[in-house]
């Protein structure tokens, strides 16, 4: 048999399946005075922060030239400086910036407790029909708030109240791979091929989730015998944990996606869409493609509930062929 072409379909992204509509948070609260073992921030004060700040990253994502690296520096850091900086990277930016200016003033959904650093704002804005979450981080009293992450919540999604009726929640300064577990259990649950049976205790009923296996099952179909196709998402070390009324978990971390197609035997060549063929340097690969996406969720970890992403946003990293 001769050696066929293979012209790939893109590497469909799970976002635009997932977002939009109408999401609910619980626990909104009045500010108490502020003390020790309080609030580091009040909910006014912290709705005036993470709006000067979104309007700042907005100008910051839509600077160009020399210092503009700079100028993201200043305003972000953690997953959202990660994101940008991709974006930059594999040229996709188009003005972006103004898609994070709110509507309307963010709300707060809680900070963190006391007057030890860093401090931390959990929050929330309406962006045109969309509601978005947003973690902000200072990391000492000479630091101003910087956005950490950013997500779109997903359609009907909910943030359970957090642990503290006050507002103030314990945030820890260290998260480990036990704390990341929820996430590491999701990732399994949407990894490609799927596994045999579904991890306990993981929802992938979302839209987010049921996008990345739809996607990867057409990927995977219109492939064929000529090429296998797997997708895997590895956690990363870090993120920010939040405790739950109930005493479980919302945790915003980032994942690397990993999207790898290998040439069988009756495939002469793979060619590749517009948008990688710039990150690759060819139009086609003869054996092997590998393509890296940055993912950002919000996954919640209820008590003896099942796990559930309940905002996520994707960045195209990087594409290697061989």
């Amino acid at each position: 048999m001769t050696p066929r072409r293979t012209r790939l379909a893109a590497l469909a992204l799970a976002t635009p399946l997932a977002l939009g509509g109408c999401s609910s948070i619980a626990g909104l609260h009045d500010a108490p005075a502020e003390d020790a073992q309080g609030q580091s921030i009040s909910d006014s004060a912290g709705a005036q922060v993470t709006q000067r700040v979104l309007g700042e990253v907005g100008v910051a994502l839509d600077a160009e030239g020399k210092g503009s690296a700079k100028d993201r520096k200043t305003v972000l850091t953690g997953p959202a400086l990660e994101a940008a900086d991709a974006k930059v990277d594999v040229e996709q930016v188009e003005g972006e910036g103004a898609a994070l200016a709110p509507s309307a003033e963010p709300t707060v959904i809680a900070v963190s407790k006391g007057t030890s650093w860093p401090r931390t704002i959990l929050a929330t804005s309406q962006q045109d029909e969309e509601q978005h979450l947003h973690v902000l981080v200072a990391d000492n009293p000479r630091s101003q708030y910087r956005l950490y992450a950013s997500v779109p919540m997903a359609a009907g999604a909910t943030v359970p109240a957090l642990a503290e009726s006050d507002g103030a929640v314990e945030v820890p300064t260290k998260v480990g791979s036990k704390d990341l577990q929820p996430v590491a259990r999701w990732a399994k649950a949407v990894s490609y091929p799927a596994p045999k049976s579904d991890p306990k205790g993981v929802a992938v009923d979302d839209p987010f989730s049921s996008a990345l296996r739809t996607n990867a099952a057409k990927q995977a179909k219109r492939l064929g015998d000529l090429a296998s196709y797997k997708v895997s998402h590895t956690p990363s070390s870090d993120g920010m944990v939040f405790p739950l009324a109930d005493g479980g978990t919302l945790t915003i971390t980032t994942l690397t996606r990993t999207d790898t197609i290998s040439a069988g035997e009756d495939a002469k060549e793979l060619t590749l869409p517009d948008e990688l063929t710039e990150l690759v340097g060819e139009d086609t690969v003869g054996d092997r493609l590998s393509v890296r996406h940055l993912e950002t969720v919000a996954v919640v970890a209820p008590k003896g509930g099942d796990v559930t992403v309940v905002g996520a946003s994707e960045q195209l990293s990087s594409a290697k062929g061989s």
